[in-house]
């Protein structure tokens, strides 16, 4: 899979721009606030349709214009294909493949697989579950579709059921239904939790020999999945647990009017050599524990589609070392990548073997730059 070709309208401070891209490595330099992270949120948009950074979708269009659009040309199993985003203030956004709309926008992901990379990605190691949630479950997203219906319909599960909890006293009819919607929760949500369980699996191989590597085999990164039903084993024990905890807790959870267990409340522990990474690793090694991490994405994307995703590096050189550099760039050998810096120079250098074309970011204008 390879993006051919970016263009961008109205988009952020981006009145107009295109870009045709090298297959290998493409450089975007400019000064902070110019645009480039802009410019990767555009591309992210375009594959699961989303943003990864937290802003309503009227903030991604320009301040004085009403539309905006995102249009990526790509090649994928050597067929050409077209996706284009379009946005308008206080209405729903719209994806066209190959000028047909899509009816969803899920119906979009898997198209354009992609691996992003940024400073905030700290928050994965040092963040709240939240942020470790999310982080699974857009990478589940991308390779398994089912996935990501079984998460809206849990959300609509989980704030059903709440309500009822909430009037479980005041409205008799509650009583009738609970149970009912006791069922919708364990089964959705037992789904989500195998996903999970086969997911994290996989991580922790790819994460734990890209880890052993990077630190030439003297620290061991391990990373486990937490669920609050309990220990992951086959679907009808998970089932039976996820039963167990609500019959054991429903008075709690009348009390508290929520939902207190299920996927919703998961999370993942990372741990080298054996501590927690979040409490117990120095800077360095949570760099190189998310480092592994977004690596290992890559592996596990590669084998469930058979392609590699599309790599966007987000300025995130200037947060690592030049062991941890260095590694990085050899990694990226054969992958499509994108890479935003301020450095000019020292980017040029660290990729000079690379096949690549080099871009200038100015107020949300792009220009070529002749290597």
């Amino acid at each position: 899979m390879i993006v051919n070709k970016l263009i961008i309208k109205n988009y952020r401070n981006f009145k107009e721009a295109e870009a045709e891209l090298n297959d290998s490595l493409n450089l975007f330099i400019g000064e902070n606030g110019q645009g480039k992270t802009n410019l990767m949120e555009s591309i992210y948009i375009a594959s699961i349709g989303r943003t990864f950074r937290q802003n309503s979708e009227n903030e991604l269009i320009n301040f004085n214009e009403n539309k905006s659009s995102v249009e990526i040309h790509l090649t994928k199993n050597n067929y050409k294909v077209i996706i284009e985003i379009r946005l308008e203030k206080n209405k729903k956004k719209q994806v066209f493949i190959n000028g047909v709309k899509l009816d969803k926008t899920s119906e979009m992901i898997g198209i354009l697989n992609n691996v992003i990379f940024t400073p905030d990605d700290m928050k994965i190691i040092k963040g709240s579950p939240v942020e470790r949630r999310r982080f699974i479950n857009i990478d589940i997203s991308q390779i398994k579709p089912k996935y990501k219906y079984l998460l809206n319909k849990y959300k609509k599960i989980t704030t059903e059921r709440n309500m009822l909890l909430k009037n479980y006293h005041t409205r008799y009819e509650n009583k009738d239904i609970i149970g009912i919607w006791n069922d919708y929760l364990v089964n959705t949500g037992t789904e989500i939790i195998l996903y999970r369980n086969e997911y994290i699996n996989k991580l922790k191989k790819y994460s734990g020999d890209i880890y052993s590597n990077l630190t030439g085999n003297k620290e061991k990164l391990d990373i486990s999945y937490y669920s609050n039903i309990g220990p992951v084993t086959d679907r009808e024990e998970v089932k039976t647990l996820f039963y167990d905890k609500i019959k054991k807790n429903f008075n709690n959870e009348i009390l508290r009017g929520t939902s207190l267990y299920g996927p919703h409340k998961d999370d993942l522990t990372v741990k080298i050599n054996g501590k927690e990474c979040k409490y117990f690793g120095s800077q360095g090694q949570q760099r190189s524990a998310v480092l592994a991490l977004k690596l290992a994405e890559i592996e596990i994307i590669r084998e469930e589609a058979g392609e590699y995703p599309i790599l966007l590096l987000d300025d995130v050189l200037s947060e690592l070392d030049n062991k941890r550099k260095s590694y990085l760039i050899e990694h990226i050998k054969g992958i499509q990548t994108i890479i935003t810096s301020t450095d000019y120079h020292e980017l040029n250098a660290l990729t000079r073997n690379f096949n690549k074309k080099i871009f200038y970011i100015n107020e949300g204008k792009i220009s070529s730059i002749l290597d």
